[in-house]
């Protein structure tokens, strides 16, 4: 999740839909074979290098994976392996993400567009409210300059920046505020301005509980054929959890423009 977990939106109260949990689930690696991505040919040493600066975490020290699997883990590295091979791909040229964080996700759409396109040819938003100038700074110093020409960072919120966007995006990733009023916001300001591709992060099948995290409520609610629960978060990278496919209950949800 994003840093708009500490930038909580206040929004005037409204009951939140009921869950169904009825949704396509397919699991990444299926995903990238239905898109012809072999996972051999992927450079898995890349998404770890950038995942050492923008998105790897360290576990408290009194929980039971801090004594028994260590310190750090690689939380979910495979959402930034489906952007770059969906742009690959696709041919995505354009990209916005609502909640750059520490840049995991917009990084890996910069590295795509440029292995695919070339310098100077693609167009990515990066909005936040927390953006920080210093950090971004530090992370141009580790990464190809040429990935940042592509770039323009928004500080603010969605609510805010997307509605000021006179312009469609090949591909949208909701990455924002996790509550269901902000989610539903940006679904409302952004389900008109993707050409193909629509991304939602963390959500989370019934049997997954975070009370703060309620994108799958609005998710839900989304009738559209092509919507489909992908389930990931340490299914490439080694788990040290060391929990089978089956007993993963959360993943990224993609919506497909068919237009």
């Amino acid at each position: 999740m994003s840093n708009y977990a500490n930038f909580t939106r206040m929004y005037n109260l409204e009951d939140i839909p009921e869950r169904t949990g009825k949704i396509k689930k397919v699991h990444i690696k299926d995903k990238l074979k239905e898109i012809g991505v072999e996972i051999e040919d992927l450079q898995l040493g890349t998404f770890d290098q950038i995942g050492e600066f923008t998105a790897k975490k360290a576990r408290s020290a009194d929980s039971k994976e801090y004594k028994t699997a260590g310190c750090f883990f690689r939380p979910n590295y495979e959402r930034g392996i489906l952007i770059y091979s969906l742009i690959k791909k696709y041919n995505i040229k354009s990209f916005l993400e609502i909640g750059f964080g520490r840049g995991y996700a917009t990084l890996c759409a910069a590295m795509a567009m440029h292995e695919a396109f070339g310098p100077g040819t693609g167009r990515i938003v990066a909005v936040d409210p927390s953006l920080d100038d210093d950090f971004v700074n530090f992370l141009s110093q580790k990464f190809p300059p040429e990935w940042f020409e592509l770039i323009e960072f928004k500080k603010g919120f969605s609510n805010a920046v997307v509605p000021s966007l006179d312009e469609k995006f090949d591909f949208i990733y909701i990455d924002g505020d996790h509550t269901y009023n902000a989610v539903k916001e940006d679904w409302e300001n952004t389900k008109e301005k993707f050409n193909k591709f629509l991304m939602f992060d963390d959500y989370h099948l019934p049997t997954k509980t975070q009370s703060e995290i309620q994108c799958a409520n609005l998710i839900d609610s989304i009738d559209d054929d092509t919507k489909e629960l992908i389930i990931m978060d340490r299914r490439i990278f080694f788990d040290d959890r060391r929990i089978p496919d089956e007993e993963i209950d959360y993943g990224q949800v993609l919506l497909t423009n068919s237009e």
